[in-house]
């Protein structure tokens, strides 16, 4: 997601999140030819606003589209609750919710954990790291103690704690490549990073050489299109080549896919063609 929208849109629901916080999946068998994605995901980041204004009814529209799973954010409703209620009456799975660094502290942390158990999550993941908490390598550093600590009580809850990059963990900064800093310092059965196709095309990284460096780590991915200019694109249409990306999925470590577009002009239709470019796809 994009800096400026996502730091609108926390502003915008850091309000009704306070007040509300009162085996293999997707893949076909390991044997089977061609395969195919089975359990189709959608990040909520795409239906933000729709979210905002009728989370019930947004989920009622995910589930006839085709999904089967959603991936959450801070704001998931009113409460977590009712979120859950959506979820049932829906059929659909919440497999993942995001969370900002300041949700890593203890007490909060404790709080998204035990709302993980309420919703029926399997993972927590760090969805981003606002500018101001990346200008200098020592700001990483401390954060990946805090990750260190998160992952543990994660685990010690039967929670899975994770990281979702952008582009900019691969800048390098005192002759380190943050991203790999990450990685090297985090433990890679209680860390799991979820791999995003855009932010790896726009940082100009190859997804494959990232399976073979770090193997099994990468547990999602975000399929998020990105157009001839750089920017967003719907799934499908733009120029990324995802059966490229996906031709490893085992080495990868995927077990659950998120269409995603971080700013579409209507997200229902987005979600709708990317679940169609998505079903098209063979994977290896």
């Amino acid at each position: 997601m994009t800096e400026i929208s996502r730091r609108n849109f926390v502003k915008t629901t850091a309000g009704l999140s306070l007040a509300g916080m009162a085996g293999m999946g997707g893949v076909m068998n390991a044997f089977s030819a061609p395969r195919k994605i089975t359990k189709y995901g959608v990040n909520l980041y795409t239906v933000r606003h729709l979210v905002i204004e009728n989370m019930p009814r947004t989920m009622e529209q995910i589930a006839e589209i085709g999904y089967h799973e959603v991936e959450g954010l801070i704001y998931v409703g009113p409460t977590v609750k009712q979120f859950r209620k959506a979820l049932d009456d829906t059929g659909l799975k919440c497999v993942s919710r995001h969370m900002d660094p300041i949700q890593l502290e203890t007490e909060t942390l404790k709080q998204f954990i035990e709302d993980a158990h309420t919703i029926g999550q399997k993972y927590l993941i760090l969805g981003w790291i606002p500018p101001e908490g990346r200008l200098h390598l020592d700001q990483y550093k401390s954060l990946i103690e805090k990750m260190n600590m998160a992952s543990h009580m994660c685990k010690d809850a039967g929670i899975q704690f994770g990281y979702h990059h952008h582009e900019f963990e691969f800048i390098e900064m005192d002759g380190v490549v943050p991203f790999d800093l990450i990685l090297s310092q985090t433990d890679p059965e209680l860390m799991k990073i979820e791999m995003d196709f855009y932010w790896m095309a726009y940082a100009g990284q190859d997804p494959l050489k990232m399976y073979d460096r770090y193997p099994g780590r990468f547990p999602m991915c975000h399929i998020k299109d990105m157009d001839e200019k750089k920017w967003f694109a719907d799934v499908g249409k733009g120029t990324i080549d995802f059966e490229r990306n996906l031709s490893r999925v085992d080495h990868a470590g995927f077990e659950h896919f998120f269409v995603e577009h971080d700013e579409p002009t209507d997200p229902l239709e987005t979600i709708r063609y990317g679940l169609n470019s998505v079903k098209n796809l063979t994977i290896g």
